[in-house]
């Protein structure tokens, strides 16, 4: 023990300037702690630590409470570690192969006052500590905002230090650590639960560890694993090892291959191949967030290496068990879609037979997601026994292939629709059961009315909305009028559409009353009824509302109008921002949103950004850079002129394909307007001057769009317009 205090005051003695001090007159205090107050750790065991956030002074300081990032790691805590040397990055090689990086995510808030507020980290997640002995930890943290300030300051923090003690390694305890990892897993407890044993593999380092993740690299996807055991193959010290397992792994039969399994494996070949390559552990380096490294600008290295590892699966895929073959050919359908070839059209004819084997939610993830990669005739065995099955929690596999047996094979799916909306089975969704071209289903009017008098759940409310004639309004208006105001929103807005549909004059009724109760917050909702069934009725009624003193009401008409309004909305959106800009000018301070300090008004920043993107990105209208410069004119915080300044183009004549899919789930970005269908593209083209000349630009991502732009090409040429590729 005393040597042990000996060697921390040499420490001290050494690094006397090594850790960011706490500033005693701070109004904020950053405790650092150990959870639970432990000392020692195994290597390769999850360090849990503790910011604690606290001050005196109230209504003043907020907390950033985030615990991760779509990165891969947060770059707001600082951690300052006497023996840097001693210890390494386990995502160095990993931020270096990448050309960028994504930031953002989910994340709590806190205001500081009353009680502290606590972040809890794993220091795993920057550091890997292989050498037994004594460290010491700090912390600089820019988590603390200053919200008394417009615009608000973040202000930077300094912790204590704490002292911990790396163990040697212990064989047994590491293979103990490892069995109770692979008994979390295989709990198949919620994903949660599921990956605290993900990363307790990822962390320990062993090389038992790495097999194990490579083993279930893949197969543990719908558990939320595979991020987690990916990066613990980075960090793997027998990288040779890992690579030669992972690549025993593309013929072993019972090993799924994912698109993230290929990428590591390349991945970490290059870097074997090319040690030169990897980012150097440095001071400077080691737990920071440095992406861009010399591998990320090789693209050829890591093409050529995918391709080995490719030709070698596909020439494994017979022999691999049904499970593994489905799971990889799912992925390899989903890589293919960027670059069609027959071989791409004959894994897809593969795929659909090996449909079944996948898991659940691998099934209903392709059926939703990723329908174009599986698309065709090869498909109908597997969606007609997933409809013949029973139905599961949404969303339902089996409402998923109904929708899907509509677009292959829609007389087929007619009766088996119609079957559905007679009575409906759990998980059945309106965008399957809506799809069909009629109208109005008068022959089922009596199960329509009845199912909604004796359940007024959404389905059977949105089906009524969707295909009930006005013989049964009657019978509908019983059943809710003296629910009107306190019902459910979304069946409340069906119900509504529906009179809207059938009788005018009763659903303007209705929707006057629904508008001015305040039972529930179904009254914010106009904008949900204007997307079933966009009127005149509802156009005056979102007008109106944008004088409302109440601005989620303004809020909800400047949306609907954006949204759903016809080209004569534009005008009153307008005025109605000139006078709110009349009355918020030099008001910019009042409208900063904050958790910690009071302001009533800030709530009117919402209202100016929905009059920003109403005005500025509606497609009734066409908005080009002159006319955005005048909005921007109209914003008072600098938030909003910030947003209008990245939506100007002043070549707004450039057509992005990011994807081309369903009638309404494409990705088509023109300027400052983003589109879901080549229709809804049209529509705003059509609204261009004649003779206007764009260029259509397809991504990587966006697959086998030829089609789509032969339909492009005869569509501008209906408007006098001309397009071509670049």
């Amino acid at each position: 023990m005393a040597s042990a205090i000996l060697l921390l005051v040499a420490l001290f003695a050494q690094f006397p300037r090594a850790f960011p001090q706490p500033q005693p007159d701070s109004p904020i205090r950053l405790t650092l702690r150990l959870t639970d107050g432990r000392l020692q750790f195994r290597p390769g065991e999850i360090i849990p630590i503790e910011l604690e956030f606290s001050s005196a002074t109230p209504k003043r300081f907020t907390v950033d409470g985030a615990t991760g990032d779509r990165s891969g790691r947060l770059t707001i805590d600082d951690f300052v570690i006497d023996r840097i040397d001693d210890v390494s990055d386990p995502m160095l090689d990993y931020f270096g192969s990448i050309g960028g990086y994504i930031g953002g995510g989910l994340r709590g808030m806190g205001a500081l006052g009353e009680k502290p507020f606590t972040v809890k980290l794993e220091l795993n997640e920057w550091f890997r500590f292989d050498k037994p002995g004594w460290y010491t930890l700090a912390v600089k943290s820019r988590r603390v905002t200053d919200e008394s300030v417009t615009p608000h300051a973040v202000v930077a923090v300094a912790s204590n230090t704490v002292t911990f003690e790396i163990l040697p390694r212990d064989a047994t305890w590491e293979a103990s650590e490892l069995e109770s990892a692979r008994r979390l897993i295989d709990a198949k407890q919620p994903p949660v639960g599921a990956r605290g044993g993900c990363r307790m593999m990822r962390f320990l380092g062993t090389e038992a560890a790495a097999m194990e993740m490579i083993r279930r690299y893949g197969a543990d996807t719908d558990q939320g694993c595979d991020f987690d055991y990916m990066a613990g193959l980075f960090s793997a010290a027998n990288r040779a090892a890992v690579v030669r397992a992972m690549e025993g792994g593309l013929n072993a039969a019972d090993q799924p291959v994912t698109g993230s399994y290929l990428r590591t494996l390349s991945t970490l070949s290059v870097y074997l191949q090319h040690p030169e390559f990897r980012p150097a552990q440095t001071r400077e380096t080691k737990g920071r967030l440095i992406a861009g490294g010399e591998l990320s600008r090789r693209t050829d290295l890591m093409d050529a290496a995918m391709s080995v590892y490719g030709d070698i699966l596909t020439a494994a895929m017979l022999d691999k068990t049904d499970r593994a073959r489905a799971i990889t050919l799912a992925e390899a359908q989903a890589l293919a879609q960027r670059q069609p070839s027959a071989r791409s059209a004959a894994s897809r004819d593969q795929l659909a037979a090996a449909f079944l084997d996948l898991p659940v939610k691998r099934q209903t993830n392709l059926l939703e997601y990723q329908w174009r990669t599986l698309a065709g005739p090869a498909m109908l065995p597997a969606l007609r026994r997933l409809i013949a099955a029973a139905p599961t929690d949404a969303p339902s596999a089996a409402d998923l292939a109904l929708r899907r047996l509509a677009q292959l094979a829609p007389d087929e799916a007619r009766p088996l629709i119609l079957r559905e909306i007679h009575n409906p089975r759990r998980g059945a969704t309106l965008k399957t059961l809506g799809s069909l071209r009629d109208a109005e289903l008068p022959d089922l009017d009596d199960a329509l009315a009845a199912n909604f008098e004796t359940s007024n759940s959404e389905i059977h409310a949105a089906l009524v909305q969707r295909y009930a004639t006005r013989k049964v309004a009657p019978r509908i208006l019983a059943s809710v009028d003296d629910k009107i105001g306190v019902m459910a929103c979304r069946q409340q807005a069906s119900i509504l559409a529906y009179f809207l549909r059938v009788d005018e004059a009763t659903g303007s009724t209705l929707l006057d009353r629904a508008m001015t109760s305040r039972a529930t917050g179904c009254w914010r909702s106009l904008n949900e009824i204007a997307a079933l069934r966009m009127t005149p009725v509802v156009q005056r009624r979102a007008i109106a509302d944008l004088d409302n003193p109440d601005p989620d009401v303004v809020i909800a008409a400047i949306q609907t109008l954006g949204q759903h309004g016809s080209p004569a909305a534009l005008e009153p959106l307008r005025m109605a921002f000139e006078r709110w800009h009349t009355s918020w000018a030099d008001r910019a301070a009042e409208l900063a949103y904050s958790l910690a300090v009071e302001r009533p008004n800030a709530r009117q920043a919402m209202v100016e950004d929905a009059f920003r993107q109403a005005i500025g990105a509606g497609q009734r209208w066409l908005m080009r850079a002159d006319d955005l410069r005048e909005l921007q004119s109209l914003c008072v915080t600098s938030s909003c002129r910030q947003q209008i300044g990245y939506m100007i183009h002043d070549d707004d004549t450039r057509i992005t394909l990011w994807s081309i899919n369903d009638s309404e789930e494409s990705n088509i970005e023109l300027a400052q307007y983003r589109f879901s269908s080549i229709k809804a593209l049209e529509q705003m083209l059509a609204r261009y001057p004649r003779g206007t000349a764009f260029v259509v630009q397809r991504t990587n991502q966006a697959g086998d769009v030829t089609a789509a732009i032969s339909g492009l090409l005869k569509i501008a040429a209906a408007y006098g317009l001309s397009i071509k590729e670049p």
